[in-house]
């Protein structure tokens, strides 16, 4: 199956806390730790934590996403435990700099390509395959 359409769907937001910024995703809470934020700005790709773990392993969790700005340089990117979330890199530099109170947060939802069927890219990966 061929996916081509990505839709938007807002799913939280991004909030700065004292320098760290806090991912808000409906039932997870996340963080990019204060260090990393000057780094994500200057397009450094950054790890993503989950703070219930940050709180039960006493500061040393393991990360469970990346975070990086896109290619275009408008967006910052998420990828959190194989989800994709995008955020405007524009609202994100207006929470550090103190003049928005939140950025929103979408979840990248891929559609299938219209026109083809669910098992036609399936089925084309074995053509020619026999039993």
């Amino acid at each position: 199956m061929r996916y081509n359409n990505p839709t938007f769907e807002h799913i939280g937001s991004v909030k700065n806390a004292e320098g760290v910024l806090r991912i808000d995703i409906k039932t997870r809470q996340c963080v990019i730790a204060k260090g990393d934020v000057q780094r994500l700005i200057e397009r450094w790709p950054v790890s993503i934590y989950d703070i219930a773990e940050v709180i039960s392993t006493c500061g040393q969790p393991e990360a469970i996403g990346q975070a990086w700005i896109s290619r275009s340089g408008k967006a910052v990117m998420f990828r959190i435990n194989g989800f994709s979330y995008v955020s405007p890199l524009s609202q994100v530099k207006g929470i550090l700099a103190g003049e928005k109170k939140y950025a929103h947060l979408a979840m990248i939802v891929e559609q299938p390509e219209p026109g083809c069927p669910a098992g036609a890219a399936a089925s084309a990966g074995v053509a020619g395959v026999s039993a």
